[in-house]
């Protein structure tokens, strides 16, 4: 029985008749792409607007078998494009500039030896070219990079731009339906040049005609033409693909700094200084220049550093940037989507690769301290934990831990190495996320904790570590936040310590965000007995509730089964027991140290409690006598 064929979109747009295109506009060709079930590619194009052609004809070719169609009066944004199919009749799809005079992009799809290509229709539908053939797997996709720490990237050199004049040539009709036999090479030659030359003068931007002086030469993807003060943080809006690099801080005056690489500034927007806080309720200002040929700067002056994060939108083509207290769910939110499937693989020894997939365009923001990295999905709704788990279990990703954030939102976090490079890319159709890190030469193994030159450790001293903070806000439901919790019972942890003789150092004593190795780097300075940090669980289930007391080392085990019998006394809840757990402060400190879930903030009846001045004075006593009765086991 013959197999149903699928429509697979592949490749693009529109074709303008000869008689209209003498100075017409071309169509912006953006990139290739695919749907997560494989049944679909397309090419993602800003059409022309003076009108294209729906009737397109294919060459065929041989050795290998395959065919090619143009793409007329258009210009490709980006570099060549390529997609690999595995187990279906297509095997390869390419995309490059083939002519700038006239402005040709040309498409080459081979397919299996012994497919008749004399069956293949090539069909235009809502903007995009339509190959009917039968579904694919795809063996490689294509992503474009939203976030990338790497210094030594080269300068996105496909395309130029400057002010002259773009003159078009007639363009032939196609009618041959088998190519001649120097065609073979003309197609080999265009896929290996640059995506578009710049020898003949005849330039483009990344996707818009520019009024620029004549000798620029930009080599860009993202063109700025806006940005704007909107529902409380800055909107920067423009066209092409935007790519952000590590986000950093400077003094005299504080202001935040992102670099956008591979990117141009409309003149008419440089430099223009805008108020954050249009009624005067704060006095942070934010301004946009052309920081070097390539790279645009943002700079937000601001005494709050700490607070400001970076949004993509989900069709990576706009960035919001806002203080993350001013922030509302409500404002970034237009589709609910869920994460349908994770990936990770092995590159190298020294670098691996996570790819999260949605069912919907996501919209996510990265934080990128000196010893983690937090990804925030500000739309999406659920995850499968045991899917996941299961997923990342003996992968370098093991760590990776996620959880809910108020009304619908996820955020996902992993312990990584200051040194260890971050390159985040985002798909086309903005389902699918891909992480990429490359672990830095001298990185520890998993079981191995960060050791300092060993002190003598002082008796009786106790580090308490108050989990969350400042921007980390922790677990999150009806607005109750666990950073808050576990600062009030830390802080109520130390005074009845204090009362008793004990020395006491805490990693925080007010709302600040620490890093967790500036947590474990204080406790090594501080040379404790033990170290002891508090949290407040959550689950994607409303269902969990109780307490558990998590260790690493062996050598915490006593201190975690002392401090956690202290606790299931005092309090009425589930024993959820002793979990050995490799959290990165109680991982990487040197003494004996545990993690108290002291709750579960996702469970209604429990999250009530926890708020309470009884359960966190109870939880407070139970912890210090716990420590009290190990420290005094060890005398």
């Amino acid at each position: 029985m013959r197999k149903i064929l699928f429509f697979i979109t592949v490749l693009i747009m529109f074709f303008i008749q000869s008689s209209v295109l003498v100075n017409a506009e071309p169509s912006k060709i953006m990139s290739l792409n695919y749907d997560t079930s494989s049944a679909v590619v397309f090419l993602n194009i800003l059409e022309s607007s003076e009108g294209f052609q729906k009737n397109l004809k294919f060459s065929k070719l041989e050795n290998p078998n395959r065919i090619y169609f143009d793409i007329e009066n258009a210009v490709l944004i980006g570099d060549k494009q390529q997609l690999i199919f595995d187990k279906s009749i297509i095997k390869e799809i390419k995309l490059s500039q083939f002519t700038t005079e006239p402005d040709v992009v040309r498409a080459v799809i081979t397919f299996e030896e012994g497919f008749d290509t004399a069956k293949v229709k090539l069909l235009y539908v809502n903007g995009n070219i339509v190959v009917k053939c039968s579904p694919l797997t795809i063996k490689n996709d294509y992503f474009s990079s939203v976030y990338d720490e790497n210094e030594e990237a080269t300068p996105y050199s496909s395309i130029t731009v400057n002010s002259q004049v773009i003159q078009k040539a007639e363009i032939p009709q196609s009618a041959a339906t088998k190519a001649p036999g120097n065609v073979i090479a003309d197609i080999q030659q265009a896929f290996e040049n640059s995506t578009l030359s710049n020898s003949d003068g005849k330039t483009y931007d990344s996707v818009v005609s520019v009024d620029l002086s004549s000798d620029l030469k930009l080599r860009t993807r993202y063109y700025i033409n806006g940005y704007r003060i909107k529902n409380g943080g800055l909107l920067i809006s423009g066209l092409g693909q935007i790519s952000v690099s590590k986000m950093f801080c400077l003094e005299s005056p504080n202001r935040v700094v992102i670099d956008l690489p591979n990117t141009f500034v409309d003149k008419n927007i440089r430099n223009k200084e805008l108020k954050i806080c249009p009624d005067n309720s704060c006095s942070d200002t934010a301004r946009i220049g052309q920081f070097e040929f390539n790279k645009a700067r943002v700079v937000i002056t601001t005494n709050n550093t700490d607070k400001y994060i970076p949004i993509y939108s989900a069709d990576s083509q706009s960035l919001f940037i806002i203080n993350a207290d001013k922030l509302k769910h409500t404002d970034l939110v237009s589709n609910v989507s869920n994460l349908a499937k994770t990936y990770v693989r092995k590159i190298d020894n020294k670098t691996t690769e996570l790819i999260l997939s949605f069912t919907e365009p996501v919209v996510h923001s990265i934080l990128r301290n000196d010893n983690s990295l937090n990804v925030y999905f500000f739309n999406v709704k659920s995850y499968n934990e045991p899917d996941l788990i299961k997923t990342l279990k003996n992968t370098y990703y093991k760590d990776f831990t996620m959880s809910l954030l108020p009304q619908i939102g996820i955020k996902s976090s992993m312990s990584i190495n200051k040194e260890d490079k971050v390159k985040i890319e985002q798909s086309i159709d903005g389902k699918a996320i891909r992480l990429t890190i490359a672990h830095s030469a001298d990185k520890l193994s998993s079981n191995q904790p960060i050791i300092t030159a060993k002190k003598d450790i002082i008796k009786g001293k106790v580090v308490l570590d108050a989990g969350h903070g400042g921007s980390d806000y922790g677990a999150i439901r009806e607005g109750i936040n666990e950073k808050d919790i576990t600062l009030d019972i830390t802080q109520r942890i130390a005074s009845i310590l204090k009362s008793k003789g004990y020395k006491v150092a805490l990693t925080r004593s007010d709302d600040t965000y620490v890093s967790l190795q500036d947590r474990v780097d204080y406790s090594e300075n501080e040379t404790p007995e033990i170290f002891v940090s508090i949290h407040v669980n959550s689950a994607v289930a409303t269902e969990p509730k109780g307490i558990e007391t998590h260790y690493y080392h062996d050598y915490s085990k006593e201190l975690a089964n002392v401090v956690h019998k202290h606790l299931m006394k005092e309090i009425d809840t589930k024993d959820r027991g002793l979990v050995k757990s490799k959290f990165y402060v109680i991982n990487h400190t040197t003494v004996p140290a545990i993690l108290v879930e002291t709750g579960f903030l996702s469970n209604a009846e429990e999250r009530s409690e926890l708020i309470t001045d009884s359960r966190k004075k109870k939880t407070a006593k139970a912890i210090a006598e716990g420590i009290i009765e190990y420290i005094k086991s060890q005398q």
